[in-house]
């Protein structure tokens, strides 16, 4: 063998090399994307609520190593479902981004690019992106349009991934496992509406759309705890109304029902949005006001009678007649210790003994 054969075969052998070399530093580069896109899914297969998508958004954002991570989801399907940190659009919106885009109706693939190069092709995605207007944006960005997994032309929205880097998301790359990340994602995301969903409704009084006893008995047990760990006051009023079979037995039951409507209506507008009122059965209601003194819970109870007082039967029911509705409130403050239905049945005694005074005196 002469010594150019040799010098061959030594060339040849570190072509080789330098091919395995490089084959081998391409498998430990997928296969450490494989186990962060494997993490990712195993924190989003463990999500159950999705009062969980802000601390998973931080979770993934993480995983993933991205500067930042946008979610959209569609207000016709999430709005009433979300912490409020998680935007939404009309699904009539978000279909007329992937219009913008020049993108089909049932477009499945991740959108690349850099921020200059997809505001350029789609400027109303500045909102998506979160973006000021006057800013000069470099880096990258994955835009993926999320599917319901049950209907697959429904669109629930996106999620954004945003990075500093104009290279790491360009359309030559490989977007496999983006899309099954996508795929798992709006998957577990239309799981959660669904059962969360079927929860909330169980929870309303479908006659006049508050809150019914399920809510109270699932809700108000975890706020009596926290107030007597901290030591702050929780009052809880017992909501009566006088002169309601009157108007069932005079007007009839149609008439009651929207009666009971209107005078839910009333008490919701006064009550925060962390208070729990809730319609008991029949024409009984709950208030329970959290960090709340008597004082100013008696304030709420003469509010709420004031606003009662000034319902119009005749106009709601339709009908000529001079019947007016009333209410008996009856306020108890809670007892450390005491159980959720000794605190209801202290309220209502203190109702019964405002109704028979009001009885007495009239």
């Amino acid at each position: 063998m002469t010594n150019r054969d040799t010098s061959q075969d030594s060339e040849a052998v570190r072509t080789l090399r330098c091919k395995l070399d490089r084959t081998l530093e391409l498998y430990q580069r997928n296969l450490s994307v494989f186990h962060k896109f494997k993490l990712c899914a195993s924190e989003i297969q463990a999500m159950t609520s999705l009062e969980q998508l802000p601390g998973l958004l931080q979770t993934l954002r993480d995983r993933l190593n991205v500067q930042d991570m946008h979610l959209v989801l569609a207000q016709e399907l999430f709005a009433e479902l979300l912490p409020h940190s998680i935007a939404t659009r009309p699904q009539l919106s978000l279909r007329r981004m992937l219009q913008e885009m020049g993108l089909g109706d049932t477009f499945r693939h991740p959108l690349l690019g850099t921020y200059a190069e997809i505001l350029l092709q789609a400027p109303s995605l500045r909102e998506l992106l979160q973006t000021p207007r006057n800013q000069s944006c470099f880096g990258s960005v994955c835009i993926f349009p999320l599917w319901d997994k049950y209907q697959p032309d429904n669109l629930i929205g996106y999620l954004t991934l945003i990075d500093a880097n104009p290279q790491r998301y360009n359309g030559g790359m490989a977007t496999d496992f983006i899309e099954f990340f996508a795929d798992l994602f709006s998957w577990s995301l239309v799981t959660l509406r669904e059962h969360e969903k079927l929860q909330w409704e169980s929870t309303l009084d479908h006659l006049t759309g508050c809150h019914n006893r399920t809510y109270l008995m699932k809700h108000a047990p975890r706020i009596l705890e926290f107030a007597q760990r901290k030591q702050f006051p929780v009052a809880l009023l017992f909501i009566d109304l006088d002169g309601f079979k009157l108007v069932n037995d005079t007007l009839g039951h149609a008439c009651g029902d929207q009666l009971l409507i209107a005078v839910a209506q009333r008490i919701q507008s006064i009550v925060r949005d962390y208070d729990i009122f809730i319609r008991l059965g029949g024409d009984e209601f709950l208030l329970l006001l959290p960090d709340v003194g008597k004082q100013t819970a008696q304030r709420t109870a003469n509010r709420i009678q004031g606003e009662l007082h000034t319902l119009p039967v005749s106009r709601i029911c339709s009908v000529d007649t001079q019947l007016t509705v009333a209410a008996s409130i009856g306020l108890a403050m809670y007892r450390p210790g005491e159980t959720l239905q000794q605190f209801i049945q202290r309220a209502d005694s203190k109702m019964y003994h405002v109704k028979a005074s009001t009885k007495s005196t009239s």
